[in-house]
C-alpha cells in the first residue's frame, strides 16, 4: 500500500475540495489512492461496503470519470508524490553497462532479407 506524507495529503484534500467533493468522498478517495479495496475502505471508515460504492459513484460523477483507475489521472499526483524518497531496503549502486555503439537495425536484419521463411 502506498502511504503519503501529511503535506501530500493536505495538498490532495485541497485539490479535491476545489472539485466539490464532500469530506467523506475525499476520505474514500484518499484510501483508494493508498491502494485500499472497497472492503478495506469500509472497514477503515466504519461504514458498509455499499456506502463506499455510493461515495465512489458520486466521486466518478464529480470528476467526470467512469472507473476507479481514472481517479489517478484526474488528480495532480505528480505534484505531491516525492521522487526523492528512497524505498526501504538496500539498493545496489551498480548501473548496467551500456554499449558504446549498439548495433543498428540494418546490421541485425540486412536489407532485402526476410525474417519469415518462404512458404514454398
Amino acid at each position: 500500500m502506498q502511504s503519503f506524507s501529511e503535506d501530500s495529503k493536505k495538498f490532495l484534500r485541497k485539490d479535491l475540495l476545489k472539485k466539490n467533493l464532500s469530506k467523506r468522498e475525499i476520505e474514500v478517495v484518499m484510501l483508494v489512492l493508498e491502494g485500499s479495496t472497497n472492503r478495506e475502505v469500509a472497514h477503515n471508515l466504519c461504514v458498509a461496503e455499499k456506502t463506499v460504492k455510493f461515495h465512489l459513484t458520486n466521486v466518478y460523477k464529480k470528476l467526470n470519470i467512469s472507473r476507479r483507475s481514472q481517479i489517478f489521472w484526474k488528480l495532480p499526483l505528480a505534484d505531491f508524490i516525492s521522487i526523492n524518497e528512497k524505498p526501504a531496503g538496500k539498493i545496489s549502486e551498480a548501473k548496467p553497462q551500456e554499449e558504446e555503439n549498439p548495433p543498428r537495425y540494418e546490421e541485425i536484419i540486412p536489407a532485402g532479407s526476410s525474417t519469415v521463411d518462404d512458404m514454398k
